[in-house]
């Protein structure tokens, strides 16, 4: 019988690893301090996290904005083995720029500028080192990013399957598709500790060179430490959804990798699977 959850749940997934997960907006750790968190990969006491999402994280892209979860509740659905916990996560936050001393930046102004700049950061690798120096210097700026909570645009079901090296996923929005252009799944832990991407097309990429949101165009990628001690591969199951890696570390803003899925087409429900592998 399902029942909720009020405390952080871990969970041993084998070796010396756990997942584990928390009711609230734990661990509050740089930018995204005020969102709701995912499964964190935990290495012998220690969650590997930074600033990443963790594993499970929706975000919803709508024509005007962009939705976050502010709110969330979490469930344990079975607890037997293997136990299938449960995160609702409410889409009710958006996010909005602040100048040093709480001045806000206009809608109409930032979001141009920020569209330019994404599309010439995903469009030109070469030049990645230069725009991250741009952000270091938005941040010394005093340019901040704030989280503000809205008026709920939906609900997304992450449920957690939870077996030895093996998490299986399954997503269930609740979200108007007529009014949603993009649903991402962020899959991410700390960007210190994962700094190697491979996968089974010959891709072996370190550090920048993993790049920020590059298309996965195979069906499973995978996120290590540098010498291949502990791992995590995202494996996705429907035809239905796209992969991206990527990898950013700002000193004192942001500091994750991950893989995201990609939904674009409305759809009931979406699986994928969380590898997990200790060398």
């Amino acid at each position: 019988m399902s029942h909720r959850i009020d405390e952080p749940y871990t969970h041993g997934v084998g070796w010396d690893l756990e997942v584990r997960i928390y009711p609230d907006k734990r661990p509050g750790n740089l930018e995204i301090a005020n969102l709701h968190k995912g499964l964190i990969l935990i290495q012998s006491g220690v969650e590997l996290v930074e600033e990443g999402a963790g594993f499970g994280v929706p975000v919803a892209i709508f024509k005007d904005k962009t939705y976050f979860s502010g709110s969330a509740t979490l469930k344990l659905l079975n607890e037997g083995s293997p136990p299938i916990i449960q995160k609702r996560y409410i889409l009710d936050t958006v996010s909005v720029k602040n100048l040093h001393g709480g001045a806000r930046i206009s809608d109409s102004i930032y979001h141009p500028l920020h569209n330019a700049f994404t599309h010439a950061y995903l469009s030109k690798p070469r030049l990645r080192y230069l725009f991250k120096k741009i952000m270091e210097t938005r941040v010394a700026m005093g340019v901040t990013t704030k989280f503000v909570k809205v008026e709920p645009r939906g609900t997304v079901n992450i449920r957690f399957k939870l077996m030895e090296g093996l998490v299986e996923v399954e997503v269930t929005p609740n979200i108007k598709p007529q009014s949603c252009e993009e649903l991402v799944i962020l899959n991410e832990q700390g960007a210190s500790t994962f700094r190697r991407y491979k996968d089974e097309g010959g891709l072996n990429l370190l550090d920048d060179a993993i790049g920020a949101w590059d298309r996965i165009n195979v069906a499973k990628g995978t996120l290590s430490d540098f010498e291949e001690k502990i791992s995590f591969s995202i494996e996705k199951i429907n035809d239905s959804v796209t992969m991206y890696r990527g990898r950013e570390k700002i000193k004192g803003r942001l500091s994750w990798t991950g893989i995201a899925l990609s939904i674009k087409k409305p759809v009931y429900s979406v699986k994928y699977l969380i590898k997990l592998q200790r060398a």
